[in-house]
């Protein structure tokens, strides 16, 4: 089944870039620079979808709606992202943000831990922003608390982000530490260091690597990292009143932890309707 949604996404992202090669260059660098700079006060919803595979006990597939809710308060921004996830696995997986330790023993699909980050950034700082502020990880896995964490954690958060005419050049970093939660689960100390960087071509096309490196604090130091290599392409569609980037990319882990799969693909689409510019 992923093969066929990962072909369905490749076949639709070829076949918007298609339908809007002609589309109107006004503004489109502004709605790049907005796609690729999670601190900039834009309106947007993604929908993401994320294949893992070759886990030693199966694949996991997730789902995930993140809408990324800006407030602007004088000479700051406060940039809010929700994460709702879907998770499918077939069994016990860890080594990815949204199964911090192995429980899951059989198949299992539902609801995953919900996700709340919250950046203050100071407004109008130019091509170099940065953001601090605190991260939320609520145990709202369903039905059987297989999905997640079963932990309330919470931690720090913060983001740098340079951009050029040409590229964008970030890194964010959050740690979760669990507080209360099913005494029948590990205690999670989780952090993620997620180096991420794009490049410019033209008719909003682009190059991105976005590589989430999450390390287990309370696993063996061989069962700690994961650290994944690997790229993909995106492309911004400028329509006028609005834009939508759509992005696809794949990953090779390089070290996991023994339960954690190889390799994952991830895809994209992303509706934003800022009014920064």
């Amino acid at each position: 089944m992923y093969k066929n949604i990962l072909k369905g996404c490749l076949i639709s992202l070829a076949t918007m870039g298609a339908a809007y090669a002609d589309e109107p260059s006004e503004n489109t660098e502004q709605w790049l620079r907005a796609a690729q700079n999670p601190l900039l006060p834009v309106f947007s919803v993604p929908f993401n979808y994320t294949f893992h595979g070759s886990a030693n006990n199966g694949d996991v597939s997730i789902f995930a709606l993140e809408p990324i809710m800006p407030i602007k308060l004088g000479s700051v921004n406060i940039i809010n992202q929700l994460s709702l996830r879907i998770l499918d696995t077939d069994g016990g997986i860890t080594g990815i943000e949204e199964l911090p330790q192995l429980y899951a023993s059989n198949s299992a699909t539902g609801l995953a831990d919900t996700y709340f980050t919250s950046y203050i950034s100071p407004a109008n700082s130019g091509d170099f922003q940065w953001g601090i502020g605190p991260t939320f990880m609520f145990p709202s896995d369903h039905p059987k608390r297989e999905l997640g964490s079963g932990k309330f954690s919470l931690g720090p958060a913060a983001m740098l982000v340079k951009q050029t005419d040409s590229w964008t050049l970030g890194l964010r970093v959050k740690q979760l530490w669990s507080i209360i939660g099913s005494n029948g689960r590990s205690d999670i100390s989780q952090m993620t260091v997620e180096p991420f960087a794009s490049y410019n071509l033209d008719q909003g096309w682009y190059l991105s690597t976005n590589m989430d490196m999450i390390s287990n604090w309370n696993s063996t130091s061989n069962n700690r990292w994961t650290i994944p290599i690997g790229a993909g392409v995106g492309k911004v569609f400028n329509l006028s009143d609005y834009a939508i980037n759509a992005k696809v990319g794949g990953y090779y882990n390089v070290d996991r932890p023994d339960q954690a799969p190889d390799w994952s693909m991830n895809f994209t689409l992303q509706f934003m309707l800022p009014d920064w510019y």
